[in-house]
C-alpha cells in the first residue's frame, strides 16, 4: 500500500535530491527512518479512498509539476480536493507538502498554478491551503477554491428504499479576491463586484455586459482579469 507522509520543506529538499551533496550521504535506511518521522494519520483514509464512488482528486494521475523554490526541477504531483492537500510522489511513497509553508506549484501540462494561501473559506473558517490563480498581480488576484465533498454510506433503512455507497462528489468551486495580502470571497453579484473598482466601475460594466461574463466560471473570470489589467 502507498504509504502518505506528512512533508515539511527540508524533507523535500532531502529525499528529492536538491541538497546533492547531503542526499547522497543518505543510505537506504537512514532515508528510511527519515521518512517514517513523517507517516500521517492520512494513512487512516486509504480504504475510505479505495471504497467510495468518484474521486477525492482532481485528477487521480499524478501529473508533471514545478515547484517555484526549486527552479526547473520537475516532481510528480496530484491535488487532493477532498483534504485540501498537495501530494507528491517521490519513488514508492506518497507525500503531503505541509499547507504551513508558502508553495507556488506549477502543473506543466496545463499552465495551472496553485499558490498555498492564508484565507477564510466560504463558511468563514480560517485556513492555509491551496488555491488555484485565475489571474494575478503583486497588488490584486483572482482566485478558485476546488472542492471535492465526501459523503458516507447510507444503507437501506426499511429494506424497500435504496442503500447508497461512500461518494465523493465535486462540489462548485468558491472565488477569492486577494487585494494585497487580504483575501476575501470574490463578490458573485455584478454590483457588489464592482464596488471593488470604484474607479473603472462603468468600463467594467460595460465589458461584462458586452462579453456576457459570469462571476461564477473561471475561464470568464481569466478573460475579465486580463481586462483588468489594461485598466
Amino acid at each position: 500500500m502507498t504509504h502518505i507522509k506528512q512533508f515539511i520543506f527540508i524533507t523535500l529538499i532531502t529525499l528529492s535530491g536538491i541538497n546533492t551533496s547531503n542526499a547522497q550521504d543518505l543510505n537506504h535506511q537512514s532515508t528510511q527512518n527519515l521518512l517514517n518521522g513523517f507517516i500521517s494519520t492520512i494513512n487512516n483514509d486509504f480504504d475510505k479512498v479505495k471504497n467510495a464512488k468518484g474521486s477525492p482528486y482532481i485528477s487521480d494521475i499524478f501529473e508533471v509539476v514545478k515547484l517555484k523554490r526549486f527552479g526547473d526541477k520537475t516532481f510528480y504531483g496530484r491535488y487532493d480536493a477532498n483534504l485540501g492537500e498537495m501530494q507528491l510522489k517521490l519513488d514508492n511513497d506518497t507525500i503531503v507538502l505541509n499547507n504551513a509553508e508558502k508553495y507556488e506549484i506549477t502543473f506543466v501540462m496545463g499552465k495551472k498554478i496553485y499558490k498555498s494561501y492564508n484565507y477564510k473559506n466560504d463558511d468563514d473558517i480560517l485556513q492555509q491551503g491551496f488555491l488555484v490563480v485565475l489571474g494575478e498581480t503583486d497588488s490584486m488576484a483572482f482566485l478558485k477554491e476546488e472542492v471535492v465533498k465526501y459523503y458516507e454510506e447510507k444503507p437501506s433503512t426499511n429494506g424497500y428504499d435504496e442503500a447508497k455507497p461512500a461518494e465523493y462528489k465535486r462540489s462548485k468551486d468558491v472565488f477569492y479576491y486577494r487585494s494585497g495580502d487580504d483575501i476575501t470571497l470574490l463578490p458573485q453579484k455584478r454590483k457588489d463586484f464592482l464596488k471593488l473598482f470604484p474607479k473603472n466601475s462603468e468600463d467594467l460594466k460595460e465589458f461584462i455586459k458586452e462579453n456576457k461574463i459570469s462571476l461564477k466560471d473561471d475561464e470568464d473570470l481569466i478573460t475579465l482579469f486580463k481586462h483588468i489589467k489594461t485598466l
